[in-house]
């Protein structure tokens, strides 16, 4: 607890009161005793004196007049607890004060050695003819004021010399400066403290002349009070053969960057480094407090600061310059790496920092480096992003300030002399441009995408910004996954929202997906409302990402795959370029394409679309897709196929999809009509079907790639495991003859054709082949004979043929097989033992 000077007298004056009669112990007996000289005059005192010598002096002057060194003659007791401060409005608790300009009116004093023993204070102002030793504090005036010594002052180590700066000039009360004038011999040592009185702040060069004497040895050992952070000043103290003097100094931009970014610093031991030239003491100091470089990066914890003055190091393109290096360690401390509250927390940190401020008249720039290691950091403040990581690197190299013309300063090149800070060397060579670094293997969730990967994430500017390698992230719905292994990617967090993307290696498990390829895959998220196509991060030299193809959106959250290619069970396969989004209500993934192609196929022989547009809904219920597109075929060497439009469906599910509506990043994709629960086809509109030059239909043919493989007996009698495709129509209209699309066709044409076309291809071996077709013609009309009216109804169609060196199939009996189609059983029954077969029958009319 502290006390104002000005209650002092009237404490000491009560003290005195108190003591002057005093009950003292005896045995057997108690005595009271007073002391017949001062017990008496205290009584006779008036209550409102406020002046100490009729308290102090009269008596100690008389008492020890002829003592070859006088202390303090009377000692009052401020407060009931110790204390330590002496600032120039309060004493220390348990302090002894006495008053100068009272001591000068004893002539006791004269040529006599006063000394202010530990605890004890010299206060006031005026002159005493002695030679004054300081082993306590003196501190003239109350405040500020001017005491003079005619013979010598002495301090020792123990003492210290409080200065208070109320003003410009020397002189006794407010708006003037402490001043301690000694004619002889000034030996010092011990402390130098001083401090700001009534306001008072000083501009930049005003000096301030606080002490003068005949001759000086020694010097003050420590400074307190030399820096003034809240007033932007500093203490330059100058020891001269005649006085000391101190010259205000304005912090520089280049000093109060680094003040700031030191929390609760150790303000004396810095002032002593300001002063380092005077005081020579650049040993390091620990104190508990924080650091905070712009809100970029902040620590709280035990630091150890340490300072290295008169360093000459070079900025990149420019010339050495004479710089100080104020050293900073951290172990074990808590911090915070990010931007406005969106970052990393760090904890277990360790860190080496070295401020290098520019030595230069005017400075107003610097540089900042640091290396260490984070025991365990995780992504906080950041809406829709969960990231934690163990033993990660922290790196940074930056600069601050400005240079005379407004430039920002290049980097040191400390690739020639470097910097070291505990265990860390710097040595960067400044080519890396400046970073804000934490470096390391971070796993959690971007959104809904899972993410994996080592990271850089910096915290420069306004937004806290993410880039990495080997990053694997995917998303994850309806029993599937889909995203990158093996990749890159960038992360942007800032006022306007997120943003996301990352390439690599298409990774794709689950759906039914099977035997995938792809050219490359991207992850998306933008959650800023504005394209970030082309947004370029680069830091520390290690770590960059450039955005591909991120559209501005609020809500973009999907995976877009290039040169897709798989297969998705039982002959279906796709090929493009998909986007997938996940729905997380339903938990299902949604998959649209543009310009892609769907088809079955068997073997090498295959029906689907190309050029279409796709839809797919892949969830634990089943699968929707549908395909819309030309027609894309490879029916076999005798078979041509061409369409108007194709359509490939498929439902596995127990739900009817048909007017359904699914969108992906963007894209729409509504399905058509015929979406029904269980359908498996394509659908081909307006078809030309061609077989062997010998038959041609044309109307809406049916597609199905059901129950394969199959096993497919042959004419010998041995059987095969087949692939199989299915092609039918029903009300066809249809031309079966020679010269078919010709002026000289020669045979019969029909509008009533129904027809099942097989198409097999041996699993083991995808060279062997078998096509066969059966159908029936209704009323049909010869054509071509001029003269010759030939007609039949129910004319059989039969096709029949196997690749070179294979047999035939054998439908016969028990080995049909087809499809139904509208309600009707399309089969195979031709018989295997007759051979290649290409022939219409049945019965005719000629006339």
């Amino acid at each position: 607890m502290k006390t104002l000077k000005k209650f002092v007298v009237s404490r000491i004056a009560n003290a005195v009161r108190r003591d002057a009669f005093r009950i003292e112990a005896l045995e057997p007996r108690i005595l009271l005793s007073a002391d017949p000289v001062f017990s008496p005059m205290v009584i006779a005192l008036p209550q409102n004196r406020y002046d100490i010598e009729s308290i102090t002096q009269a008596y100690a002057a008389s008492q020890e007049a002829n003592a070859s060194s006088i202390s303090v003659p009377l000692m009052a007791r401020l407060l009931s607890n110790p204390a330590a401060n002496a600032s120039a409005s309060t004493f220390p608790v348990d302090a002894v004060l006495f008053d100068m300009g009272q001591m000068a009116n004893k002539l006791g004093f004269l040529d006599a050695s006063v000394r202010v023993a530990a605890n004890e204070i010299l206060g006031g102002s005026g002159s005493l003819d002695v030679n004054l030793v300081n082993t306590g504090l003196v501190s003239p005036g109350y405040s500020p004021g001017v005491q003079n010594i005619t013979g010598n002052y002495t301090q020792d180590a123990s003492g210290v010399l409080l200065i208070e700066l109320g003003g410009t000039t020397a002189g006794t009360g407010d708006g003037h400066y402490d001043q301690l004038n000694v004619s002889g011999a000034a030996a010092l040592d011990g402390t130098l403290s001083v401090a700001l009185w009534g306001g008072y702040k000083p501009v930049d060069g005003q000096m301030f002349s606080v002490m003068n004497y005949g001759s000086v040895t020694g010097k003050f050992n420590t400074g307190t009070g030399l820096l003034k952070t809240n007033d932007g000043v500093f203490f330059e103290v100058t020891q001269g053969a005649t006085s000391l003097t101190l010259t205000a100094r304005t912090l520089s931009p280049s000093i109060d960057y680094v003040l700031t970014a030191l929390n609760d610093e150790p303000t004396d031991k810095i002032g002593q480094w300001l002063n380092v030239n005077y005081f020579n003491d650049v040993a390091p100091v620990t104190f508990t407090g924080g650091l905070d470089l712009g809100g970029n990066l902040k620590a709280q914890g035990a630091f150890s600061l340490a300072y290295d003055a008169g360093q000459s190091y070079t900025p990149v393109g420019g010339s050495a310059l004479t710089t100080n290096v104020w050293k900073l360690r951290a172990s074990n401390v808590s911090g915070f790496m990010g931007v406005s509250g969106s970052g990393l927390t760090l904890d277990g940190l360790n860190l080496d920092m070295a401020f290098v401020q520019a030595d230069t008249a005017g400075a107003a720039y610097g540089w900042v480096l640091g290396k260490g290691s984070v025991g365990s950091a995780s992504v906080s403040g950041v809406s829709g992003l969960s990231l934690t990581g163990t033993n990660l690197a922290v790196d940074l190299n930056l600069a601050y300030g400005n240079l005379a013309g407004g430039a920002k300063p290049g980097l040191l090149d400390l690739s020639t002399k470097a910097i070291l800070v505990g265990t860390s060397t710097f040595n960067a060579n400044g080519a890396a441009g400046p970073y804000l670094l934490v470096s390391g293997t971070l796993a959690g969730s971007v959104g809904d995408v899972s993410l994996s990967a080592r990271v850089g994430v910096s915290a420069l500017g306004t937004d806290f910004q993410m880039a990495g390698q080997g990053v694997a992230a995917s998303l994850a719905a309806g029993g599937m996954s889909v995203g990158i292994s093996n990749g890159t990617f960038g992360l942007i967090s800032g006022s306007s929202g997120l943003a996301f993307e990352a390439s690599g290696s298409l990774s794709l498990v689950g759906g039914g997906f099977a035997s995938v390829s792809a050219e490359l895959a991207r992850v998306m998220i933008n959650r800023t409302g504005v394209l970030q196509t082309g947004r370029t991060l680069s830091f520390a030299g290690n770590f960059s990402y450039t955005f591909s193809d991120v559209a501005a959106s609020n809500s973009l959250q999907a995976v877009s795959v290039l040169g897709l290619s798989a297969s998705l069970g039982t002959g279906l396969s796709v090929a493009g370029d998909f986007v997938f989004e996940k729905d997380t209500g339903a938990n299902t993934m949604r998959v649209v394409a543009q310009g892609v192609s769907a088809r079955v196929a068997a073997g090498t022989v295959h029906v689907g679309v190309q050029q279409a547009s796709l839809g797919l809904s892949i969830s634990t219920a089943g699968r929707v897709l549908e395909a819309r597109g030309a027609v894309s075929a490879a029916l076999g060497e005798d078979i041509s196929l061409s369409s108007s439009q194709v359509t490939l469906r498929l439902n596995d599910t127990a739900a009817d999809a048909s007017g359904v509506s699914i969108s992906a990043a963007g894209q729409t994709y509504t399905y058509g009509n015929a979406l029904t629960a269980g359908t498996r086809e394509v659908s081909i509109v307006g078809a030309e079907l061609s077989v062997a030059g010998f038959i041609q239909a044309s109307g809406a043919l049916a597609v199905r790639w059901d129950g394969q493989p199959a096993m497919l007996t042959l004419a010998d009698g041995t059987t095969r495991s087949a692939n199989q495709i299915w092609v039918a129509g029903t009300g066809l209209s249809a031309s079966v003859g020679v010269n078919l699309g010709q002026t000289d066709f020669i045979g019969f044409s029909t509008t009533g054709l129904e027809f099942v076309l097989g198409l097999f291809s041996d699993v083991a071996n995808a060279a062997n082949r078998w096509t066969s077709l059966a159908g029936t013609m209704g009323g049909s009309t010869l054509l071509g004979l001029s003269g010759v009216t030939l007609a039949a109804n129910a004319l059989a169609l039969t096709y029949n043929k196997a690749s070179t060196g294979q047999r035939v199939a054998d439908f016969s009996g028990a080995h049909a097989a087809g499809i139904t189609l509208a309600g009707k059983t399309l089969n195979l029954t031709m018989d295997g033992a007759k051979g290649e077969l290409l022939q219409a029958s049945g019965n005719l009319t000629l006339e």
